[in-house]
């Protein structure tokens, strides 16, 4: 009798994490797993997020320095500046909330952030789906990333955005555009079990690194309106010459690169298959931008989508840096009026 019961008690506690899992496997890519409302902006005040700037300005100057690059630090930041009472309108962030969200991408649990009216009840929204510069913990999303998307989601959109998997507390790593794209594509399932989302409207905004997700999804025919890139990647190759510290980033984060790098490289960089663009793109670029070269990366790119007949329009901002941020409430404006002009 004894035994039985052994035997029992082995089997109940065998069974019983195999069932969690088969129950884990079962829930399809898209499927929103948790989520939290954001926490409040911790810069409460103008004077605040006027150091918070400060601050950033700063390191970026130092970080171009690090690799060659001789950016001076901008005598006046006022004229990149929200005024205080545009800032308090938007830090206010009346009538929407921002909420921390993990979903399912290949199986993995992976961290995004969705930002929307409060009040969703019978209607239905355009998306905006924003992928993010940097790779790792560097230049990831915060809940009041250009607080909350203000001018997106005050114009009518629903926007989304991921981390990429294994960044801020995800499961797996990133590929810095290989598997990872993916985790931009499962977005589109996400958004249609929301229920508030108009899916004949899906628009895209990629920065920088998140310019080529951009393209890599456009390449993988995620079914979107139109696109706005700025400061995007489009020639890795070239790129990797101008800024030889890249290949630190890559050789960590791409498999095989040591030995497929030239070859990678190119699979990522959109200068490389043009053709396969098929949906208006608006391109957006700081003429001083030491992140991302305007020449090579962005007038060589529109060049190739000018060759193929492809629809597009370009701006390159003089003097302006990475960010936009002498032109930010030029770019915002221009971009809305690009995804509207899109809508069906």
């Amino acid at each position: 009798m004894r035994q039985a019961r052994f035997l029992l008690t082995v089997i109940i506690l065998f069974l019983c994490p195999s069932g969690a899992v088969a129950q884990n496997e079962a829930r399809s890519d898209g499927t929103i797993v948790e989520q939290t409302p954001c926490a409040p902006n911790p810069l409460r005040t103008y004077e605040q997020n006027v150091e918070a700037f400060k601050r950033f300005q700063a390191a970026e100057v130092a970080a171009a320095q690090r690799e060659g690059f001789h950016p001076e630090m901008p005598a006046d930041l006022s004229p990149r500046l929200l005024s205080r009472e545009e800032f308090e309108h938007r830090q206010a962030y009346g009538g929407f909330e921002c909420r921390r969200i993990t979903y399912l991408s290949d199986g993995l649990k992976v961290v995004g952030f969705l930002w929307k009216p409060q009040d969703t009840a019978g209607k239905q929204f355009p998306l905006l789906i924003f992928n993010r510069g940097g790779n790792r913990e560097f230049g990831k999303l915060t809940p009041w990333f250009r607080l909350g998307f203000y001018p997106y989601v005050s114009n009518g959109f629903v926007v989304l955005a991921s981390q990429y998997r294994g960044n801020d507390g995800g499961e797996g790593r990133e590929e810095y555009g290989g598997a990872d794209v993916r985790d931009v594509l499962n977005l589109m399932p996400l958004a249609r079990s929301l229920g508030y989302v108009d899916m004949h409207n899906v628009f895209m905004l990629g920065w920088s690194r998140g310019g080529m997700m951009t393209y890599l999804a456009l390449k993988h025919h995620i079914p979107v309106n139109a696109v706005a890139v700025g400061g995007g990647l489009t020639d890795l190759v070239s790129e990797g010459k101008r800024r030889p510290a890249l290949a630190n980033v890559w050789s960590a984060l791409i498999p095989g690169f040591e030995q497929r790098g030239e070859d990678l490289m190119r699979e990522r960089s959109a200068v490389y298959w043009p053709e396969q663009i098929n949906v208006p793109v608006f391109i957006l670029h700081g003429g001083a931008d030491w992140r991302a070269d305007p020449m090579s990366q962005t007038l060589d790119f529109a060049k190739k989508l000018q060759e193929r007949g492809k629809t597009y329009e370009l701006i390159i901002y003089a003097a302006d840096d990475h960010g936009l941020s002498l032109n930010r409430a030029d770019s915002d404006r221009r971009i809305v009026e690009w995804f509207k002009r899109h809508m069906q």
